[in-house]
């Protein structure tokens, strides 16, 4: 958990309601809009808003054929029957915001509160929605301070390929106080930008979502210096492309 005091009480912790999806990586302190219509869903809405307002959001594990290595190396957690694998690692929530729409549809928002890891899962609930046991996990400062400011300065530098007003927005990651929150704002962002960049290329990004890999690497890493690692390596292989593309203003590489 980013904040202890905001840590789930054990009885949510262990039967925690999930909603698996197939494109979202939950990180901590995000924000996160859902718009629920399935009725399982539904009922598992009314199940939050009844017992804690506490959520949790896994990845669903794609086809194995389709990962590399690293990923494979993530834990997974496979119920073993016909309901889908998701990643042991995921993020949890707190519903924030919950709007009954006229069509039945309700529009919630969750506010990531940190990570938890899956022990076990348990029965289908009576509404047919997923509950897990999890633990928190911890989330401690960064140690290598020097890294994180190398991994800022190329955030910057991508900062220099937008126009003002997204160079701005990219920019407000890094006014962020808490250095656990900036990079996990950073590794929304990063493939953010290969996303934002491809699309303007008409260009695929291909595989298993290369940006949902990145960002499950990232929630599922022991400790923060590893999500730095690894965004700094993925930041500098941006950086050369863009290099390589002339997408840097002239004025930036005098």
């Amino acid at each position: 958990m980013l904040d202890l005091d905001r840590l789930p009480a054990p009885d949510i912790l262990a039967a925690l309601p999930i909603f698996p999806l197939p494109n979202v990586v939950f990180l901590p302190n995000m924000v996160l809009p859902l718009n629920v219509f399935e009725p399982r869903y539904l009922d598992l809405i009314d199940h939050v808003l009844d017992g804690g307002m506490h959520l949790g959001v896994p990845l669903l594990r794609p086809d194995p054929t389709l990962l590399d290595p690293s990923d494979l190396a993530l834990p997974v957690h496979d119920p073993g029957d016909e309901r889908p694998a998701i990643e042991a690692v995921l993020g949890i929530g707190r519903l924030i915001a919950h709007q009954r729409l006229p069509d039945g549809r309700r529009f919630v928002r969750l506010e990531g509160l940190g990570r938890v890891r899956v022990q076990e899962e348990l029965a289908t609930a009576e509404g047919g929605f997923r509950r897990v046991a999890v633990e928190a996990l911890p989330e401690q400062q960064p140690g290598d301070t020097h890294a994180l400011e190398v991994l800022k300065a190329q955030v910057e530098r991508m900062a220099e390929t937008f126009d003002e007003d997204d160079r701005q927005m990219i920019l407000t990651v890094l006014e962020i106080e808490d250095p656990r929150v900036t990079i996990y704002a950073i590794a929304s962002l990063v493939p953010s930008v290969e996303i934002m960049r491809a699309a303007r290329r008409r260009r695929s990004l291909g595989g298993a979502m290369p940006h949902l890999r990145l960002q499950q690497r990232c929630l599922s890493a022991e400790d923060a210096d590893i999500r730095v690692e690894l965004l700094s390596e993925r930041a500098q292989s941006l950086i050369d492309v863009l290099g390589e593309s002339g997408s840097f203003p002239v004025s930036s590489l005098n």
